[in-house]
């Protein structure tokens, strides 16, 4: 049994791209916003000692866009510059209802959600939260034009990987097992490429949680490239699988796949999604075998065998 844990930041495609497959004039987006003001407020408080940068997004009927313009670094000390002065916060068009702020942890390079403006009117915020308190990442993909579009790609990307038995963009899943193979022969992942494995856990012929320990007990087989084969879990020499209780899902492994970024997945990989998500944008139903026949055409160089 497989269970997706945390599926993929980003899609492969972007809208963009799929409105240039379909001839779509591309414009009707609502456009990034601007960067902020930052500065430092001369008082104690909450927001995490070290460098942080902010960035805007507008939020409409359809969806938010993606992360606008980077504002200049601001550097916290939380007993006498612990809180930072956001001005001149962007305003949308008549289109946007609210706008979000994000920022990044101290020193960090990830955008994560400081807050949100229910209103496209006010300009100022004062920050004052700690890093612990921020919430999810910042958007990467602009869907304040037709959000349409980004399903048919989220569902042409699914179809695609399910074919190929390979992931796109990074993401986290579950393999659940049984029980460990009876002889000791590797076990192949179910999805490529592999990048990590987290973890091996199992239930014990006790029923006690257990651990399997990389390096110790097994080592792990990470092959490269686009058409990477199926990456590998394989018992140290000398060291045999642990006996598990006899009960389903007795083996849970977390493990990390995909190409990572959508600029890594190759373009041969982005094209069948493109043709998948098109057809499908075209047709607004369930797709017939000839339609599918090309799209698979397409993806059958990079389907694990």
């Amino acid at each position: 049994m497989l269970y997706i844990v945390t599926p993929p930041a980003v899609e492969p495609v972007s809208v963009s791209e799929l409105q240039r497959q379909l001839n779509i004039d591309v414009g009707n987006a609502e456009p990034c916003p601007t960067a902020p003001t930052v500065a430092l407020v001369v008082a104690a408080g909450l927001v995490t000692a070290g460098a942080h940068r902010y960035r805007v997004t507008f939020v409409t009927a359809d969806g938010e866009t993606e992360g606008g313009a980077v504002s200049a670094a601001v550097t916290t000390i939380l007993a006498t510059h612990g809180q930072v002065a956001l001005t001149g916060i962007p305003l949308g068009g008549s289109r946007v209802t609210s706008r979000n702020l994000y920022r990044t942890e101290a020193d960090g390079t990830t955008y994560l959600k400081l807050a949100a403006l229910a209103n496209n009117t006010v300009t100022i915020y004062t920050d004052n939260i700690a890093d612990a308190s921020l919430g999810a990442e910042c958007p990467a993909t602009n869907t304040t034009d037709d959000p349409f579009l980004l399903t048919k790609i989220t569902s042409a990307r699914q179809y695609a990987e399910t074919f190929m038995r390979r992931a796109c963009c990074t993401q986290t899943w579950d393999w659940k097992l049984d029980g460990f193979p009876f002889w000791g022969e590797p076990l192949e992942l179910p999805m490529a490429p592999l990048q990590s494995v987290t973890s091996v856990g199992y239930l014990d012929t006790a029923g006690a949680a257990q651990t399997w320990t990389v390096t110790t007990d097994y080592t792990v087989d990470t092959p490269s490239g686009d058409h990477a084969m199926p990456g590998r879990i394989i018992p140290v020499y000398g060291v045999s699988y642990p006996s598990t209780q006899d009960v389903p899902n007795a083996v849970t492994i977390r493990f990390v796949c995909g190409y990572g970024v959508a600029s890594a997945v190759p373009q041969g990989i982005k094209d069948g999604i493109l043709l998948h998500a098109s057809r499908a944008y075209m047709k607004r139903e369930a797709l017939d075998d000839e339609d599918l026949l090309g799209v698979n055409r397409q993806l059958w160089p990079y389907r694990v065998p």
